[in-house]
C-alpha cells in the first residue's frame, strides 16, 4: 500500500514538474485569441520586486498566462462549471437564444467612485453648457445588454439596477434636458438584432436607433433605415462575452451602414499615427476582435474631418460604444474630435485647448462602463 502511495505521488509530482518545465520553456504567447487580451510576459529578476512581494504576483500571473494548453484547462473549466448547474459563467450569465449576458451587481462597483464619477461628469456638463450653450450639449448613456434585453435574461436573473445612476446625474445637470438615457428607446426595439448575441456592444442597427433618438432630440435631420446601403462584413464575431465564458452559440454578424456623411472623410488616429479616409478599417476583420473595423478600435484621440463646411467641431468624450455610432454623425459636423480618457493621460481642458474651434459637446458611454475606475471620468475635471 505505502509503494502504492509513493507510485501515485511521484506521478503526480512529475507531471506537475512536466507541466511547469513546459510552461516555462516553451515559446512565450502575447496575446490569447479565446479570451481577447494580451497575456503575462516572464517578468525580470530584481530584488526589490523579490522583497516587496511583487516579482511573486507577477510571476504567478506568467505561469497562469503561460501553462501549456492553457485554452484547453479554461475550456474544460467552463464545461464543468456548466455541468455543475450553473446559469452564469465567469460573470456572463448564458441567456435565452443564444444571447450571453454580462452580469453585474451592486458590489461590482465602488460607491465611492460611483458617486464621485457621477459628480464630476455633472460638474462637466453643467461647465459646458454654461460655455457652449444647453442645445449644443449632449450626455448619451447606453444601457448594457441585460438591462435593453430583459427578455434574453434568464429566469432568475436580475440585472444592475441603472436607472439609479441615470436618476443621480440627473439630479447633478443644471439643465437635465441634456441627458438622453437610451434605455427605453433600445427597449423599443428588444426584438431587433440591436446587441451582438456573444459582445457586450450595441451593434450598427443599435447605434443607429440611438441616432433617430439623438437627431429628434435635438432637430437635426434624420436619413430614413432604408437610405442607407447596409453591408454585411462578417458573420463569424464572436466578441468579449464569449470570451469569458467560452459558451458555443451562433456567431455574429457585423453590419455598415454606408450614408452620403462617409464620402469625404479623413480620419487622424493619434496626431498623425496612422491616417485614412474611412471610419471602417477591413484589415480589422481578420482579428479575434472584429468590433476593431469601427475606428481600428480605442485609442486616446481620433480626428475626423468629414470635408463638410460651416457645421462646427464636435468634442465627443466616449468609450467603444461610440464608434459604430460616429459615422451617422459624419454628416452632423465638419469636424469630429473622439477622445477615450481610458486611453489619455490629459485632462480633458488640456484636450480642449488644442481645438479652440469647438462647438458643440457630446459624452457617450455604457452606464456600466462608465462607473468603472478605469474609465478615467476623473480627467473631466476642471483646471485648479
Amino acid at each position: 500500500m505505502r509503494k502504492a502511495k509513493i507510485t501515485i505521488i511521484t506521478l503526480f509530482a512529475g507531471t506537475l514538474a512536466a507541466f511547469f518545465l513546459i510552461s516555462v520553456f516553451q515559446p512565450q504567447k502575447d496575446f490569447s485569441a479565446t479570451e481577447n487580451r494580451s497575456l503575462e510576459q516572464r517578468p525580470q529578476v530584481c530584488a526589490e520586486d523579490i522583497l516587496s512581494g511583487d516579482f511573486q504576483e507577477t510571476y504567478e500571473s506568467y505561469l497562469n498566462d503561460q501553462f501549456v494548453a492553457r485554452d484547453r484547462w479554461v475550456d474544460l473549466a467552463v464545461g464543468c462549471e456548466k455541468l455543475s448547474g450553473q446559469r452564469d459563467v465567469n460573470g456572463i450569465y448564458l441567456g435565452r437564444d443564444g444571447y450571453l449576458l454580462e452580469k453585474y451587481t451592486d458590489g461590482d462597483f465602488d460607491p465611492e467612485i460611483t458617486e464621485d464619477y457621477i459628480g464630476i461628469l455633472g460638474d462637466y456638463l453643467n461647465r459646458m453648457t454654461d460655455q457652449y450653450g444647453q442645445e449644443h450639449v449632449n450626455c448619451l448613456l447606453v444601457p448594457g445588454k441585460a438591462s435593453a434585453l430583459p427578455q434574453k435574461l434568464p429566469a432568475y436573473a436580475v440585472p444592475f439596477e441603472e436607472q439609479e445612476v441615470v436618476e443621480a446625474l440627473e439630479d447633478e445637470l443644471e439643465q437635465p434636458q441634456i441627458l438622453l438615457d437610451l434605455t427605453d428607446t433600445m427597449r423599443e426595439h428588444r426584438e431587433e438584432y440591436i446587441y451582438y448575441r456573444t459582445d457586450h456592444h450595441w451593434t450598427t442597427l443599435g447605434a443607429y436607433y440611438a441616432y433617430e433618438e439623438w437627431c429628434g432630440r435635438t432637430g437635426r435631420p434624420l436619413h430614413a433605415l432604408e437610405e442607407y446601403d447596409r453591408e454585411t462584413v462578417s458573420d463569424s464575431f464572436y466578441g468579449s462575452s464569449f470570451n469569458k465564458c467560452h459558451q458555443k452559440v451562433r456567431a455574429d454578424t457585423i453590419e455598415l451602414f454606408h450614408g452620403p456623411g462617409e464620402q469625404k472623410l479623413h480620419v487622424d488616429i493619434n496626431d498623425g499615427e496612422q491616417e485614412t479616409d474611412s471610419c471602417y478599417q477591413m484589415d480589422a476583420l481578420k482579428e479575434s476582435d472584429q468590433y476593431q473595423v469601427f475606428f481600428d478600435g480605442n485609442t486616446a484621440k481620433i480626428t475626423v474631418d468629414t470635408g463638410i463646411e460651416g457645421k462646427g467641431t464636435l468634442l465627443l468624450v466616449k468609450d467603444s460604444y461610440a464608434n459604430c455610432f460616429v459615422p451617422f454623425l459624419a454628416e452632423n459636423f465638419s469636424r469630429i474630435v473622439m477622445v477615450d480618457l481610458r486611453y489619455n493621460s490629459d485632462c480633458i481642458d488640456d484636450v480642449m485647448d488644442e481645438y479652440p474651434d469647438i462647438t458643440d459637446v457630446m459624452v457617450l458611454y455604457n452606464i456600466e462602463k462608465f462607473l468603472q475606475s478605469s474609465s478615467n471620468i476623473d480627467l473631466l475635471e476642471e483646471y485648479e
